[in-house]
């Protein structure tokens, strides 16, 4: 029964990134980044549109078949082309998938939502946050309406899932995290970090509380300067190539909400 639960935990992660990939495509389209040929343009507008209509080729926009849609095996099956106008479809569809299935399976056992509607909640932030991230750095944009659904999200789950804890803590904590992105977005001149990012840190902070989200920055600031270090060295980048930040506090956010107790917990044994 209990295997059971975690393959239905992990194929429900299988079916979100699915629905990631979509949304990434369809949202490049609203924000003119790409031209779709399978989005007509009196459909409805904004991040309904997003969610509006059966999938379609990348490439050609022909409506394709459920066996065309199924996660990962449809892309191994086809060997990473359409079927339709046997075109590449991109190695990050399966990637973000196999992800997504890793992601619900590592959050469903260390520690999900005690009830079923935080649990719910919880797994729509993995969504957002996997979301932004891949939408980021592939076009190094934060999508302002992601960020809001994150922030209302971690409300609920600061109102319904931590009642013994005081709400002004984590108030506090949403305003310090943006106090101090946005410190950094001045100094720098917007070159170290976007606005989207100081906008993401106000969800950090509301959602983390005031010690996982010091853990979440140290993590995401710490793994970018390594990344930027490998790529230059690399000769990948430069010291002006601009690398999107937002994956690295997504990153960071995930890291310390799913291990903050435990690297916590390790830290302050290992100073005594």
């Amino acid at each position: 029964m209990v295997l059971y639960f975690y393959l239905l935990v992990f194929v429900l992660g299988l079916c979100c990134g699915s629905f990631i990939n979509m949304l990434v495509y369809r949202t490049a389209v609203e924000y003119e980044l790409i031209k779709s040929k399978g989005i007509k343009k009196n459909e409805e507008k904004g991040f309904l549109r997003s969610l509006n209509g059966r999938s379609f080729c990348d490439n050609c926009g022909q409506q394709l078949h459920w066996y065309e849609n199924v996660p990962v095996m449809s892309w191994v099956l086809q060997q990473g082309k359409s079927k339709c106008c046997r075109k590449k479809l991109s190695v990050l569809y399966p990637i973000v998938e196999m992800m997504m299935g890793i992601l619900f399976l590592v959050h469903f056992s260390v520690g999900a939502g005690n009830t079923p509607l935080l649990l719910v909640v919880e797994f729509i932030i993995i969504v957002f946050l996997v979301f932004s991230a891949v939408f980021d750095l592939k076009y190094m944009i934060l999508p302002d309406f992601s960020t809001v659904i994150l922030v209302i999200l971690a409300v609920v789950v600061v109102v319904i899932g931590r009642p013994q804890e005081s709400p002004l803590q984590f108030v506090l904590s949403a305003v310090g995290s943006f106090g101090f992105l946005g410190l950094l977005y001045l100094i720098t001149k917007g070159k170290g970090m976007g606005f989207g990012d100081v906008k993401l840190a106000i969800f950090m902070g509301l959602f983390l509380g005031p010690e996982k989200v010091l853990l979440a920055f140290y993590t995401a600031f710490v793994i970018g300067a390594l990344v930027s270090l490998g790529l230059m060295i690399l000769k990948k980048a430069n010291k002006k190539t601009l690398i999107s930040f937002g994956p690295f506090l997504i990153l960071g956010t995930l890291v310390a909400w799913f291990y903050g107790d435990q690297l916590w917990n390790f830290w302050f044994y290992f100073m005594k």
